[in-house]
Formats: C-alpha cells, sequence, structure tokens
C-alpha cells in the first residue's frame, strides 16, 4: 500500500489558497489539487509534507520558519493512506516558485476552479473548521 500527503497552503487570513493544475497521474490530469505527492521509504508524513512543499512551490517550510503547519485529516483507503496537512503562511500574500511543469495558482476561496478534485469541496472547509484535528476518514476509492 503506498502512502502520500496533500498540503493545503493558505494565507493568513484564510481567504486564499495555492493549487496546483496536475499533470500526473493521468486520472489526475488538468485538475487543480494540493501540493504533495507519495511518501518515500523511511520518510516520516510530516517531513515527506515538508520536502514536496518544497520541491513544488520552493516555499521555504520547516520546522523554524514562520509557518504553521497541522495534520488535519487522515484518508485510509484501499489505494493507501493520505495525510492532509493546512499549512498557513504569516502574511496575507502566498509567495511561491513554480519549480515543475504543473502550473501552480493562488485561488480565493470564494472563486475555486471547476475543475478541482472533488473531494478538496469538503476537504478545505473541512481543514478550516473547528474540529477537533486529526480527523481520519475511511474511503472506498483513493481521490474520490
Amino acid at each position: 500500500m503506498k502512502h502520500y500527503v496533500l498540503g493545503l497552503i493558505f494565507n493568513k487570513s484564510e481567504d486564499k489558497i495555492l493549487l496546483i493544475e496536475k499533470q500526473r497521474p493521468e486520472w489526475m490530469a488538468g485538475c487543480w489539487n494540493g501540493i504533495g505527492g507519495k511518501i518515500e521509504e523511511g520518510e516520516t508524513h510530516e517531513v515527506a509534507m515538508l520536502r514536496e512543499v518544497v520541491e513544488e512551490t520552493q516555499i521555504n517550510w520547516d520546522y523554524n520558519s514562520p509557518y504553521t503547519h497541522q495534520h488535519v485529516i487522515t484518508f485510509v483507503c484501499p489505494g493507501g493512506t493520505v495525510f492532509v496537512y493546512k499549512i498557513k503562511v504569516t502574511t496575507n500574500y502566498i509567495a511561491y516558485r513554480q519549480t515543475e511543469d504543473e502550473y501552480l495558482r493562488v485561488y480565493c476561496l470564494n472563486d475555486l476552479p471547476d475543475r478541482m478534485m472533488s473531494n478538496l469541496k469538503w476537504i478545505i472547509p473541512l481543514s478550516l473548521s473547528s474540529v477537533q484535528f486529526p480527523v481520519i476518514i475511511q474511503q472506498n476509492a483513493l481521490g474520490v
């Protein structure tokens, strides 16, 4: 079973989010999603999230940075486990740098793209809610 991380990067006011237009895997191509990827052997999900954020956005997020991060949701499904993180920058501007062939864009939460991974429609509001984290959810399929 494979394990993955998914990072939702919000600005200080939590009214904007950084999303990535996925090109891979094929079933995600053309859809907007949070930042993330596979957890490599020997990594914790927290370390994998740090690595993916730096690789995909060049946001210098580390354990001593002014950004906050919180593990908010764990999905357990037949295709693997997904650890979702809420990452909050300390300004209302999300500074990032495009590093890969997948396009990055900051969206206002009240104007999210139509072609977005369908589960983000409830993952985003849940990650911004006042429920006690982390939440564990069992799904029938990965990415639903």
